[in-house]
């Protein structure tokens, strides 16, 4: 609840009130409707109290199994799913209090069922009515909305990127937390709950995920953003050369110091490491795709350089010459490896076991496979 309070005060305190309301509505409803079905002398003022009862039930539901988390952005299935456990949640506790006082005969069963029965039918309607008026008068913004998901080391170009793509980042959520509130003015979220409301309660569009290998989202988010019917968009790049820490010694003779970091270098679970020694000058090594597998290359002696193919454009050489320079190799690129001098060690880091069937060997297999995923991108962007 401390994350509703703080990303949608108002917005959140008015459901409240309105459910209080929908209360009040029903039980009114519903004791005009016992009176004039059974014809009875039965007055509103015998069930006032009882409602003060359902009240004081009602706000603790709320509080206490936080029933109204994500409720703006809640779609209709779910809305109907969470307000039937919401009325049957106060409806025990009621029954729970009235019989442990012995006060339940004191009052209308009958009203007290067409109370709640009433009460669900006007707190699904009201609160699909007020998030759909919520939505039209609060949002007023022609390009989409954003929350960015990436590392620090790919903040600022995630947002160049998103700004020049029409994008309005309202928030960034780091894989590794910086402890600051905002960058660039754009809001900052320290966790998966903070992230999740702050894309309900500030109404975002979109999650953008850019940098980061797909095994990196971590599954509150993901399973959050599906209930809220958010699209998580992965913003690939097939490769990025990075500059990786290294810090010299003032003393020459005690060389330098290079360093990669989990969350903020690197953007994907290491399951696997490896490295390639012994080589003589001019080895060609690769000849291979993944599928799935992202690494992160590095040559901490040595000359290689590393040919880059998409199967659509032109080849790309990107040479590792030192510790203090990576590439981060997302899947789907076919790759070879020339070793440019005698002894030179290939480090990789890896996000997936070995797994054979992972590998794409054939040229031809890997240019149908290419063509085969660039078409299936263009069907779900058009979808879109």
């Amino acid at each position: 609840m401390k994350n509703q309070l703080r990303y949608g005060k108002l917005k959140y305190i008015s459901f409240i009130v309105l459910d209080l309301l929908c209360l009040i509505a029903a039980n009114i409803i519903a004791s005009r409707l016992y009176v004039e079905m059974g014809r009875l002398r039965y007055s509103y003022r015998v069930h006032r109290s009882i409602v003060v009862y359902m009240l004081v039930i009602d706000l603790f539901v709320t509080l206490a199994f936080n029933t109204l988390n994500r409720v703006l952005r809640r779609r209709t299935v779910k809305e109907i799913v969470e307000s039937a456990k919401h009325v049957a949640l106060s409806f025990v506790l009621l029954a729970t209090v009235l019989f442990t006082t012995k006060l339940g005969a004191d009052y209308s069963r009958v009203t007290v069922y067409l109370a709640y029965l009433i009460y669900f039918v006007l707190l699904v309607g009201l609160h699909i009515a007020w998030k759909w008026l919520l939505m039209k008068c609060l949002k007023h913004n022609d390009c989409p909305t954003a929350l960015l998901m990436t590392t620090d080391k790919f903040l600022q170009e995630g947002i160049d990127t998103l700004t020049k793509s029409g994008v309005d980042v309202k928030t960034v959520f780091l894989l590794k937390a910086l402890n600051r509130e905002s960058v660039d003015a754009i809001r900052m979220v320290q966790s998966e709950d903070e992230a999740t409301a702050d894309i309900c309660w500030n109404m975002l569009d979109r999650v953008y995920i850019y940098g980061l290998d797909h095994q990196m989202i971590p599954y509150k988010l993901n399973k959050a953003c599906g209930e809220m019917g958010i699209k998580i968009d992965i913003v690939d790049f097939e490769y990025k050369v990075l500059e990786l820490k290294t810090i010299p010694n003032k003393d020459p003779k005690y060389g330098a110091l290079s360093f990669l970091e989990s969350k903020r270098d690197i953007p994907f679970p290491i399951r696997r490491v490896y490295w390639i020694t012994e080589t003589e000058a001019n080895l060609h090594r690769g000849f291979h795709a993944h599928k799935q597998n992202c690494q992160l290359l590095f040559c901490p002696y040595g000359k290689i350089d590393i040919i880059l193919d998409d199967g659509s454009s032109e080849k790309k050489t990107v040479t590792l010459d030192g510790p203090g320079k990576g590439l981060l190799l997302m899947p789907g690129l076919w790759r070879e490896m020339v070793w440019q001098q005698s002894g030179s060690v290939l480090c990789v880091l890896a996000s997936e076991y070995y797994d054979e069937a992972e590998y794409i060997r054939n040229y031809d297999e890997f240019i149908a496979y290419k063509t085969e995923k660039r078409c299936l991108d263009e069907a779900a962007r058009s979808e879109v």
